[in-house]
């Protein structure tokens, strides 16, 4: 289907009013009628661009991690070095992390509940994030801000840096019982590049 201008507005508004309503509801209880009704559309104008509610709801999740890498690109354009462009990047990642855990006990409920939707749109995602991560490393390592490692090396550091906050992020998705690490990122990120050696 060739999409128009037309097409993208309509498929904004019922992202817009489909991640309202699973804010509210979540997404077990959120039906293709309640969407529809949110956003003053026939049913049938839903099926047109979405073949189900849980199409609807990958869009979302698609858009808010979309709008998150636009964040943090322009956090990093900002940043003057690699090391301020890397807490820039994390600060960004560390406050969505908070905004998960900070969800009704419904949507996180919710999301475990549909992990898999969860994990293949980040694993899309995860791709431009490594790219940005690696990229930020190699200006690094290039302008002798971080130590000389070989190529496969700054790879597997790129890696390892977005593999941490993974870790970080499941306690929040299930719990929420961690604290706020957005006001601690400057720390965690001086760790993860120095280490704690003295």
């Amino acid at each position: 289907m060739e999409i128009t201008q037309k097409d993208e507005v309509v498929i904004s508004e019922i992202i817009a009013g489909a991640r309202n309503l699973f804010e509210k509801f979540g997404l077990k209880k959120t039906t293709m009628e309640d969407i529809a009704r949110e956003v003053g559309k026939g049913k049938s104008s839903l099926y047109y661009y979405f073949q189900s509610k849980y199409e609807i709801f990958e869009a979302v999740i698609d858009q808010e991690a979309r709008e998150l890498f636009a964040q943090a690109e322009r956090a990093i354009e900002e940043a003057g070095t690699a090391k301020g462009k890397l807490k820039a990047y994390s600060r960004i990642r560390l406050c969505n992390i908070n905004k998960m855990g900070n969800l009704s006990q419904i949507v996180k409920d919710d999301l475990m509940d549909n992990i898999s939707i969860l994990f293949n749109i980040k694993r899309k995602h995860e791709i431009t994030q490594l790219a940005m991560v690696r990229k930020i490393i190699a200006e690094g390592v290039a302008s002798g801000e971080f130590k000389q490692v070989e190529a496969s090396d700054i790879d597997l550091l790129a890696f390892l840096f977005m593999a941490a906050f993974r870790g970080i992020a499941l306690p929040f998705c299930t719990d929420g019982s961690f604290p706020d690490l957005s006001q601690r990122v400057d720390t965690i990120v001086d760790v993860m590049v120095e280490g704690i050696g003295r």
